[in-house]
């Protein structure tokens, strides 16, 4: 099943798909690491340029793999009707992972402080690289877990009509 919905992956509107996805999920990350260290330039005074290059590299990676996942996880739902397990739950946990662990600093100590935890991760060192490498793990894991589902899928897959069947 997986290399059926590889071979949809090809199709033009999938590929838009994928890489507005990748683009979307990029500029989110981005996001998280400007609220986190203002900009690039700034995080590069303190750490250095191979360090940023490091975070750029890990969200690049991040955002590719959620891409996947999303854009495969519709294809597999478009040919047979159902979702593999946990399809939409891995990037969103990811992406609140990464809003609790990049974000602003009066943001995450105000919600930890709310369930009772007076740390905010922003003080670890390499400019969060920790909790990224932690987030990057979770989104590989996620990743391995969607395309084993949909390779171990039991459903049955419609395919297209053919212009010859109409």
């Amino acid at each position: 099943m997986l290399l059926r919905v590889q071979l949809e992956a090809k199709r033009k509107k999938y590929v838009i798909m994928m890489i507005g996805l990748m683009i979307f999920f990029l500029g989110i990350y981005t996001f998280l690491d400007f609220e986190g260290n203002e900009n690039y330039n700034v995080m590069a005074e303190n750490l250095g340029w191979a360090l940023v290059l490091l975070h750029i590299g890990i969200n690049v990676i991040i955002a590719n793999l959620s891409a996947v996942m999303v854009t495969f996880s519709i294809i597999n739902y478009d040919l047979n009707k159902a979702e593999p397990v946990g399809s939409n739950a891995i990037p969103f946990f990811t992406f609140i992972f990464g809003l609790l662990t990049f974000g602003c600093t009066g943001c995450v100590v105000a919600f930890f402080s709310a369930v009772g935890i007076a740390f905010t991760p922003i003080l670890l060192p390499a400019g969060n690289l920790l909790w990224k490498l932690a987030a990057l793990l979770i989104t590989v894991l996620g990743f391995l877990w969607i395309m084993y589902s949909i390779q171990n899928n039991k459903c049955k897959v419609k395919l297209p009509k053919t212009p010859k069947e109409e």
